[in-house]
């Protein structure tokens, strides 16, 4: 088990990376290796779209570039990890351009996998679970559109709409300056919460179970 925290933001303070620090501190008091990557602090280029747009990503799905900037190590590291976090600030209600670059770049390689008829070409992301996060300052608005930019990569490379027990989109948690106290509670509890059910410590609610069985 392991957790890969996915730091979007290219700030060393302020409210978007205090949820990078809470993602350390609940997998610390969970007892799971982690990785923070903080993307500003990496060499990634913008995808080049080589090839027409499809290079050999499409078939052998990596980068031809990825040696260079050190896009396959990333792209490794999503490989090992069983729970992925991402946390970006929102902008002009998306998500930051350096997710958006990495993104861009691993979307390529890990969905075309999707029409591979090679039986060991599985995306890196089918089986693996998923917390979105996206923080917004000024008035908070723009959330939801980066939360559903960021859902629509993770469903494409093979992660599911919705969770089974660890696999799938296990939480969205959509940050304002206003809520960010006890949103930062809320993803620690998604966290505590995603590596109990994996320890079987923690049962997964049945399916079309919400409030008194409704």
């Amino acid at each position: 088990m392991k957790i890969l925290i996915i730091n979007g933001t290219p700030k060393e303070d302020g409210v978007c990376y205090s949820f990078v620090t809470a993602a350390e501190e609940a997998s610390t008091e969970v007892s799971v290796e982690f990785e923070t990557v903080r993307l500003s602090s990496e060499r990634l280029k913008k995808c080049l779209m080589c090839d027409g747009g499809w290079g050999i990503c499409f078939n052998k799905h990596v980068c031809i570039f990825g040696k260079n900037d050190g896009f396959n190590e990333l792209q490794q590291k999503v490989k090992e990890a069983s729970l992925i976090i991402y946390i970006t600030p929102v902008y002009w209600g998306e998500i930051s351009e350096e997710l958006k670059i990495f993104l861009d770049r691993l979307r390529r390689c890990e969905a075309t996998k999707q029409w591979d008829r090679r039986e060991e070409e599985v995306s890196f992301h089918k089986g693996t679970g998923s917390i979105l996060v996206a923080s917004a300052g000024g008035g908070g608005g723009g959330t939801l559109s980066a939360l559903e930019q960021l859902e629509r990569a993770v469903v494409q490379m093979g992660g599911d709409e919705w969770p089974r027990e660890q696999e799938g989109i296990f939480d969205r948690i959509s940050v304002n300056r206003w809520n960010q106290i006890y949103k930062r509670e809320a993803l620690k509890e998604a966290i505590r919460s995603w590596v109990a059910i994996g320890r079987g410590q923690q049962e997964v609610p049945p399916m079309n179970q919400g409030v008194n069985g409704a």
